[in-house]
């Protein structure tokens, strides 16, 4: 049996992942799925629009076979980290054959040239990416600049003009991609990247219409709304049916929409109790970022208007919305390095169908990580001692769950400890 793996989010599930999920099912000879999923916080530093219990039925339901949440410590970085820890894991399964991801260029070949030359950092492209970031260009411009550089440089090897290294770099979907082939790469990894064209909706697209919507528009058009699904029956049509349902048994629940503003409180009192010293300590905050932070930590009431206040042209909204998680979890430049240092240290499963259940008993065979399934078992079962990085890195997933909780929009749903008392998903 083939597996493929695939990195998601599915904040929610649309018509565009149902669609991404059939072209892999055609390119792989109708294979098996493994989803690497990121947990109840996302890439951009958001709360997702529904907890990971929900997104896993979404993915199940909709032909995923197995469901593996990504750790806190790698779904709120940087695509580089997000990356990294999702390629580690799908690696460390030992069953996956390829890594399928969409595109905006829908080309493997020149994704592949980018990777190859970011993960050997040759000395040129080094000088020159110092000498843009030191004359004050944000990472990802300074990154793109200086491969423009180093590729102009040696055209005879690279097949590649500047406009299309500049579309591969300006796209998120193309820098993700860019950054799975690079992990492969980096970890000499036997697993085949494979891209699929993303088609109608950019990521960042908010119109809505035609069949297929990014999820930030979907996001959107829900946050304009009140807290009843009723009011927004325009959406039904840009997910599929099983998507709509448990969207709406969500929302009958008291369990959805959760909101960033909801969050913005929980963070504005952690700021509230700091020194601006101490701020230094967390990773990225640097270069007067600290100042920023707190004095508009005392000046603003609301997520929105927090990062609103403290966002520049070298501090993007999405740097910021991530460096404000690190703070509220506490993680420190200091413990990412441990982190770092030890890897994703164990592979979580939150949901499966009767064929991922097959996967999930050759993983068990295969796998260099621990397979958790039920935490509460698996700590009662090893021994704690120099488990350090492992309990570390668990420790954050569960008190990430913890914290979402309180943004549920009934009060009564807002309980602690939901790792150790939602059922896995199965079907």
């Amino acid at each position: 049996m083939n597996i493929s793996g695939i990195i998601t989010e599915y904040n929610p599930f649309h018509n565009g992942h149902l669609y991404h999920l059939q072209k892999v099912k055609e390119r792989c000879e109708n294979n098996a799925i493994i989803c690497i999923m990121n947990g109840n916080f996302v890439q951009r530093g958001q709360p997702a629009l529904l907890d990971k219990w929900a997104r896993t039925r979404m993915a199940i339901e909709n032909g995923v076979d197995l469901v593996i949440e990504l750790p806190l410590v790698y779904g709120i970085r940087s695509a580089e980290y997000f990356a990294l820890g999702a390629v580690q894991l799908l690696n460390a399964t030992g069953v996956v054959d390829s890594l399928v991801f969409g595109s905006e260029l829908g080309r493997i070949e020149p994704l592949k040239i980018l990777a190859g030359i970011l993960n050997e950092e040759k000395p040129y492209f080094q000088k020159r990416l110092r000498t843009y970031l030191n004359n004050g260009f944000p990472y990802p411009v300074a990154r793109e600049k200086a491969l423009h550089d180093y590729i102009n440089r040696n055209p005879e090897r690279f097949r590649l003009d500047d406009d299309e290294i500049e579309r591969a770099m300006a796209q998120p979907n193309n820098i993700l991609g860019i950054e799975y082939i690079k992990a492969i790469y980096q970890l000499n990894s036997r697993i085949k990247p494979v891209t699929i064209k993303r088609i109608k909706s950019d990521y960042h697209s908010r119109e809505l219409s035609g069949e297929i919507a990014s999820a930030t528009a979907i996001r959107e058009r829900i946050d304009s709304g009140t807290n009843k699904l009723t009011t927004l029956p325009d959406l039904k049509k840009f997910m599929p049916e099983a998507s709509w349902r448990i969207l709406k048994e969500e929302f009958q629940e008291g369990k959805a929409p959760v909101r960033e503003n909801y969050l913005g409180i929980i963070i504005l009192a952690k700021l509230r109790q700091m020194k601006t010293s101490e701020l230094k300590e967390f990773a990225e905050i640097d270069n007067g970022l600290e100042n920023r932070i707190m004095e508009a930590a005392h000046h603003t009431g609301t997520f929105y208007q927090l990062v609103d206040q403290i966002k520049t042209k070298a501090f993007t909204w999405t740097r910021i919305q991530r460096n404000l998680l690190h703070i509220l979890f506490g993680l420190d430049a200091a413990e990412f390095r441990l982190l770092d240092e030890n890897g994703p240290q164990y592979l979580r499963v939150l949901g499966f169908n009767k064929r991922g259940e097959k996967i999930l008993a050759r993983i068990m065979e295969k796998s260099s990580l621990p397979v958790i399934i039920q935490p509460a078992d698996f700590l009662n079962s090893i021994d704690l001692k120099n488990k350090d990085p492992l309990i570390k890195s668990l420790s954050y997933d569960i008190l990430a769950s913890d914290l979402y909780s309180l943004l549920y929009p009934a009060p009564e749903k807002r309980v602690g400890h939901q790792d150790f008392t939602t059922p896995l998903i199965t079907y």
